[in-house]
C-alpha cells in the first residue's frame, strides 16, 4: 500500500499500535485532544488513562479498511469488533511535526459501555 503523506502514516500507526497492544507507543502530542461519542478528552496522559480500560472492555479487534489524507490531516476508516457487534469507525487525524495532535472519532456507540 502506498501512502501519500505522513498524516496517513500516522493514522495507520494510530490503529496499528492499538492492534499490537501498544497504545503507549502511539506518537501523540503532549496536548493531544480526542473527541468521540463519549465526549472530549484533552492531554496525552489523561486520554491514555481513560481509554485503555474502555478499550480492554469493548475492543476485541480492529481492521483497517482505508486511509486518505492531505497535508497534515488524514481519515482512517476501520472496523472495530466488540463483544456485541462490528462497529464501522472513521477517525479524522490531525498531525504536526510527526505527532498526532487531535483525533475526532465517528461511530455508533449504542452497543458500547
Amino acid at each position: 500500500m502506498s501512502l501519500k503523506n505522513d498524516a496517513e502514516k500516522l493514522a495507520r500507526i494510530w490503529i496499528e499500535s492499538w492492534i499490537a497492544g501498544k497504545p503507549d507507543e502511539i506518537p501523540l502530542a503532549k496536548d493531544f485532544t480526542h473527541s468521540s461519542p463519549f465526549g472530549t478528552v484533552s492531554g496525552r496522559k489523561k486520554y491514555l488513562e481513560w481509554v485503555k480500560p474502555l478499550a480492554d472492555k469493548n475492543v476485541a479487534s480492529l481492521k483497517i479498511l482505508k486511509t486518505v489524507g492531505k497535508d497534515n490531516e488524514a481519515a482512517i476508516w476501520f472496523e472495530m469488533k466488540t463483544p456485541n457487534s462490528v462497529v464501522q469507525c472513521c477517525d479524522w487525524v490531525q498531525t504536526k511535526d510527526g505527532e498526532i495532535v487531535s483525533i475526532n472519532s465517528f461511530y455508533d456507540a449504542t452497543d458500547l459501555r
